[in-house]
């Protein structure tokens, strides 16, 4: 990488500029005097706008990256949608002085409408004149300060200087405008408008690199020792996807379709290089079922506090750059990013699902081109165990789309990753592969480097999904909760009569009856009366009553099998025997999927009996008595190794059999 030297000019010549008046400071009540179409988009509210932002030049100095000091100034171009007189230019900067702001070569007053904690605290300037639509103007702001972040207890949106690295992660988890680019440029810092970017960082001296999105230009020059990197993203962009880091970094690449360029400090080269080293198969494995990489370039930069999407330059969690893990998950979903969030971003933060559940999903569909199906299916189901038995305890329970965002939720809940991914798994199984991936390839073609709403990738899936697409989406993305399952068991004369019910609205009356549910199941059963057992693995769907009937020789598992993972919950399965030796057996898994032990449960404890904890394959993995007199008998599953089960229950010559679905995180 060659760093490139331009002439900066300081903030000392660029104050000739300045406007003799200064900012108004204006009261947030003032926002009542303005009209509605002078509204400002909230974070999770979009609203047009008189202006479209083309493109933004930034020049900015970074005297002593340690301080987060800068120095700046950024000329941004403008657009105006409609005819409008004396129209006004919107934008966000928070925690930094506005020296001065230039309309067309024109000091010009600002206001700022709004306090810190207000999610729709920014500044306007007026454009006078008569724009016509599609005319075009400039609006120059001169800036300086400290450069912050989210702040809170945990900072981590905004501008951070740790571990000899200054940089900028694009959002925040609490603050209230989500964008955190205004932390450190005069932006309209909304996901909404998109544009184009050219950056010169100068730093003090040649020891120091700066990584930013897009291409780095080829020129050169060095004026009193300071360094000038230029970097330009002819893409368009949403601004909480800009980024830019400054340290002594060392670079490395790697072979790939596009370029795969690496910013890493010197003692982190060896271990990163090795946690690194299949990025560029990543990007081949999602290029295959996404449609070709949408970006001149693949980069990442190792940061302290944690992993971003920023467009071309990840932001990676330094932890996870020195595991020297090549699988890398985490570098994997960043990447799945730049196509679901980059190229395709969110309107606005209500459709955060539509970047994060495909990314996260995205890890599961790496994991499967790198280690296999089984893989895959491990991966989905330990989402589908993280969302029920951690996220919902800890987050509560809501759809995907427009999520609360107040604790214990965030900007970014544990939902719209994990619940967001299963669900995507099972619109896959529910389409099938082909007709899966095809819908997805249209999805990115059709919005490539725009932005989208759920209903865009709804009617995406429409021809995949056919006639079950508006109850998915009903269900899944809008809709709340999850099946919970009772698993009724009768046997009679070496036939098993399976009921599959779903029991979710006995204590959760909001939740719906899924009838998009592909339910995993398998069985064994025999084949035209003969001796001969064969094992059935298949995918069935509710009625329209939530219920599951079918007749077998044996159940072995209920979301088990090798053909899905779906976000279910097995709330109780019972069996019940002809004989009425033992009258009935119940086990619950709570919380569901299992947690490290469960308890079998019986009605009849008049005799002993033996309990066997069969694998799939049909080795006993455990076995247990269940003495004469005991009604209940805590199995522990805690040495038992992740995959799906079925418990064998004997006694006085007799057998019946509860399936169980043992789900551990990996």
């Amino acid at each position: 990488m060659a760093a490139t030297l331009l002439s900066f000019r300081s903030l000392d010549s660029w104050s000739m500029c300045k406007p003799l008046t200064i900012g108004i400071i204006a009261i947030a009540s003032l926002l009542a005097c303005h009209s509605a179409n002078a509204q400002i988009s909230r974070p999770t509210l979009y609203r047009p706008q008189l202006f479209d932002v083309q493109h933004y030049d930034v020049d900015v100095r970074l005297p002593d990256p340690a301080k987060r000091l800068i120095e700046g100034k950024v000329e941004t171009r403008i657009s105006w949608t409609s005819r409008a007189e004396n129209g006004e230019y919107m934008f966000h900067l928070r925690g930094l002085s506005i020296d001065s702001v230039i309309v067309e070569g024109k000091p010009r007053e600002w206001k700022t409408y709004g306090v810190p904690a207000d999610d729709t605290m920014h500044h306007r300037v007026v454009v006078p004149g008569m724009h016509d639509s599609g005319s075009v103007s400039r609006v120059s702001i001169f800036y300086r300060g400290t450069m912050t972040n989210e702040g809170g207890s945990s900072p981590w949106g905004g501008v951070q200087y740790d571990d000899s690295v200054l940089y900028a992660l694009g959002v925040g988890f609490a603050n209230a405008s989500v964008g955190a680019t205004q932390y450190w440029m005069p932006c309209y810092d909304h996901p909404s408008d998109k544009v184009t970017f050219t950056g010169r960082f100068t730093v003090p001296d040649s020891s120091w690199l700066v990584a930013s999105n897009g291409l780095e230009s080829p020129m050169a020059r060095n004026v009193n020792g300071s360094v000038t990197y230029t970097w330009n993203e002819q893409r368009p962009i949403a601004t909480y996807l800009l980024t830019f880091a400054a340290a002594r970094f060392r670079t490395f690449s790697l072979a790939g379709r596009v370029p795969h360029v690496f910013y890493v400090l010197r003692r982190d080269s060896v271990v990163s290089a090795k946690s690194y080293r299949l990025v560029p198969r990543m990007t081949d494995v999602y290029s295959a079922l996404y449609g070709a990489y949408p970006f001149d370039k693949v980069g990442y930069y190792n940061s302290l506090k944690g992993s971003m999407e920023h467009q071309g330059m990840i932001a990676l969690a330094l932890s996870v750059a020195k595991s020297g893990d090549s699988a890398n998950v985490t570098a994997a979903h960043e990447l799945a990013h730049q196509w679901f969030g980059d190229c395709l971003s969110p309107r606005d933060f209500r459709y955060a699902w539509l970047t994060e559940s495909f990314a996260t999903y995205s890890e599961c569909s790496w994991l499967e081109a790198l280690r296999g199906w089984a893989a895959y299916l491990s991966a989905v189901q330990s989402k589908a165990r993280s969302y029920i038995t951690q996220i919902s305890k800890s987050e509560g329970v809501f759809a995907l789309e427009d999520f609360p965002r107040v604790a214990p939720s965030s900007n970014y809940p544990g939902t719209i990753y994990a619940k967001g991914a299963v669900v995507l798994a099972m619109a896959r199984a529910l389409a099938g592969d082909s007709a899966f991936y095809s819908a997805l390839r249209k999805y990115v073609a059709k919005h490539s480097y725009s932005t989208v709403v759920t209903e865009d990738f709804r009617a995406a899936m429409a021809p995949a999904l056919g006639d079950r697409t508006d109850a998915f989406f009903a269900e899944w993305i809008t809709g709340i909760g999850w099946p919970k399952l009772n698993v009724d068991q009768v046997s009679e004369n070496g036939v098993v009569q399976v009921t599959i019910s779903q029991v979710q609205r006995q204590t959760n009356p909001t939740w719906p009856i899924f009838s998009t549910l592909p339910l995993n199941v398998l069985y064994t059963r025999s084949r035209d009366g003969s001796a001969i057992v064969d094992t059935i693995d298949a995918v069935m769907y509710p009625d329209s009553d939530g219920i599951v009937r079918f007749s077998c020789r044996q159940l072995l598992g209920v979301n088990a099998g090798g053909l899905v993972r779906s976000l279910v919950e097995i709330a109780r399965t019972t069996s019940v025997s002809s004989d009425n030796t033992l009258h009935a057996v119940t086990y619950t898994l709570a919380p569901q999927p299992a947690s490290d032990d469960v308890v079998i449960q019986r009605s009849d404890a008049s005799m002993a009996a033996k309990v066997q904890i069969v694998d799939l394959r049909g080795v006993v993995q455990t076995e247990i008595a269940f003495g004469q007199g005991a009604s209940q008998l805590p199995v522990g599953l805690t040495d038992l190794p992740s995959g799906a089960y079925c418990v064998l229950i004997s006694w006085s010559g007799s057998q019946i059999a509860l399936p169980m679905l043992v789900t551990r995180g990996e």
